[in-house]
């Protein structure tokens, strides 16, 4: 704004030299010698605008900054203080499962079977919405083979169709400080058909024949207890399929 200005002062100011020498052009000076007034007043006017503006904007620059930086402070602050709360260790720990399977079909002969499957144990903290003090994750390393299975200690995800969070306590957990950990399916997931606590195993495509592999939920009462450390740990688990034709027992280390 300052430049331009000036720009247009400047032009005024030539323009009565040149119309001095015609003596029949008195109006044209009288009326252009008047012009240099305003041009001064505004050039002058645009000298205070861009110190007024510039000391605004760095002041607010400035504030803005540091209200940004503590805010950040504080966040890292409170993140730190939330890992703190520990009691099992966390980590992840591999071994060899022992899983032995009865089998009660209906109008069946009575069967067990036995199985060997590396496996893997993984403990977090609590997802979102958990009651427990810590999450466990353990698994056979593949799901597809015979003696499968799998425990979740609760769910915290978002349904895909609807996109509403979805939230399930399976196990309630509990440790006693010194490594050992215990817990019991109280929740299932069959009514919400979420049941990601499963055992793999055989079942009949027709009457007690033609066996193929299939997941059995497991049932409420199923139960686990071990010892973590941060060198090693081990676990069992012992229950029933839902509809109570596979009883079945884990051993891992």
């Amino acid at each position: 704004m300052a430049l331009t200005a000036c720009g247009g002062g400047g032009s005024a100011s030539d323009e009565p030299s040149d119309s001095g020498f015609t003596a029949t052009a008195e109006p044209t000076p009288t009326e252009t010698t008047a012009e240099p007034t305003p041009s001064e007043t505004e050039t002058s006017e645009p000298v205070e605008e861009p110190t007024e503006t510039a000391t605004d904007d760095t002041g607010s620059d400035d504030d803005s900054g540091s209200d940004d930086y503590s805010s950040d402070d504080s966040g890292s602050d409170s993140g730190s203080g939330d890992d703190v709360s520990s009691g099992v260790p966390r980590g992840q720990w591999s071994g060899t499962a022992q899983i032995s399977v009865d089998f009660s079909d209906p109008g069946c002969g009575e069967a067990s079977e036995s199985y060997e499957l590396p496996a893997t144990l993984i403990i977090s903290d609590p997802v979102g919405g958990e009651d427990n003090s810590f999450n466990l994750s353990w698994a056979s390393d593949s799901q597809t083979p015979a003696g499968a299975f799998g425990v979740s200690s609760a769910l915290d995800a978002t349904d895909t169709l609807d996109g509403e969070a979805v939230s399930v306590n399976y196990w309630t957990l509990s440790e006693d400080g010194s490594g050992g950990i215990s817990g019991d399916l109280t929740d299932p997931g069959d009514s919400e058909a979420l049941a990601l606590n499963l055992l793999f195993v055989p079942k009949p495509i027709l009457p007690c024949s033609q066996y193929m592999v299939f997941p059995y939920g497991m049932a409420t009462g199923t139960t686990l207890e071990g010892t973590v450390s941060e060198d090693s740990a081990s676990l069992t688990l012992s229950g029933t399929s839902l509809d109570g034709t596979r009883s079945f027992r884990v051993e891992w280390s």
